[in-house]
């Protein structure tokens, strides 16, 4: 396994605190609740930044996790790597070209040594039928398994289908929402398209929020979670 390191950064306070309230949610939001996805239903909303936060906040809590990126189309992971190199990554293991041990990476940055990564690895002009296939799915169940939770980073629903294929091998979603962006209506349009993928929705979390406004909070399933800017 090949060690690399992804940048760390100190987090305003607030986002800090609300990062581990989306962490206690998902904990506490049923048993058997190991392997999550996020997504959003628009580009830009902050889902990647929120989606490596909430792996590190489980991280510190001492549990194993692994982030998967299956963003084939635009991954903000390999951007934010300081140093070590990802030469194998998701799309290599699914196209037959390696074995998933050489797509696992573990994550040395100080306090994240119990987090481990699988890149994106290169883009390819058929991310869809790659998401597809069989080995997909055997490997998110396998992860499952090996590890105490699976954070998976994937695009916006409300552009392309690919996270609803990823849907029904993981346990639960959280959509990100950025805030004053988004109308509820289409938002809602999204989870309803979502969960008939047969994935349960954790929740609908808003980010980029003015919270001197005070309008922040869910817009259904009766939690709340908000974020300042990422």
């Amino acid at each position: 396994m090949i060690d690399i390191e992804l940048e760390t950064k100190n987090l305003p306070f607030g986002m800090t605190e609300e990062v581990k309230n989306l962490r206690t949610s998902i904990a506490f939001a049923g048993d058997g609740i190991k392997s999550v996805l996020f997504t959003s239903t628009m580009t830009n909303e902050g889902k990647s930044t929120i989606t490596i936060e909430a792996a590190k906040s489980f991280a510190e809590l001492g549990k194993k996790v692994v982030l998967v990126d299956t963003d084939l189309r635009k991954s903000i992971l390999k951007m934010k790597l300081v140093s070590g190199k990802m030469k194998y990554g998701l799309t290599h293991y699914l196209s037959g070209q390696c074995e998933v041990d050489e797509i696992i990476y573990h994550n040395t940055a100080d306090g994240f040594d119990n987090m481990y990564i699988v890149p994106t690895g290169p883009a390819t002009k058929a991310p869809t039928e790659l998401l597809s296939t069989d080995k997909l799915g055997k490997l998110l169940d396998d992860l499952r398994k090996d590890y105490d939770m699976v954070i998976i980073d994937t695009p916006p629903v409300g552009t392309v289908i690919d996270a609803a294929i990823i849907a029904p091998h993981t346990d639960g979603a959280v959509f990100i929402v950025e805030a004053g962006k988004v109308n509820f209506k289409t938002v809602q349009k999204a989870i309803e398209k979502f969960e008939a993928s047969g994935c349960k929705v954790l929740g609908v979390a808003l980010n980029k929020v003015d919270k001197s406004k005070n309008s922040y909070g869910y817009y259904k399933y009766g939690k709340e979670y908000g974020y300042g800017n990422d």
